[in-house]
């Protein structure tokens, strides 16, 4: 993730209560595109609808997830897809920072 968007992460989710540090800290090691995809599943999006969205393939998506399951020390992707659920007021935040 680029320093700007890391600080506008920051930034936002000093504002946001119900965001743990830990979790921001580790939302800041994403990349870019690792958020657009985490963004796209607190949407309620699958893989092949975010694959099109994103204009790559459900594969990748699939690897995207793995990889930030991992970075955020969820158990999986059905962890993630909860977490990003769960976050998804902050990520709709975020979305408007990313998408710029």
């Amino acid at each position: 993730m680029s320093l700007i968007l890391s600080q506008k992460l920051l930034a936002l989710a000093y504002q946001q209560p119900r965001i743990k540090p830990e979790n921001v800290q580790s939302l800041a090691g994403l990349t870019s595109q690792e958020v657009i995809v985490l963004i796209h599943l607190a949407d309620d999006l699958t893989a092949v609808e975010i694959a099109k969205a994103m204009r790559i393939k459900p594969k990748s998506i699939a690897n995207y997830k793995e990889r930030i399951a991992d970075k955020l020390y969820l158990g999986g992707c059905r962890a993630l897809r909860r977490f990003a659920i769960q976050h998804q007021e902050f990520l709709h935040l975020l979305k408007k920072e990313v998408m710029k």
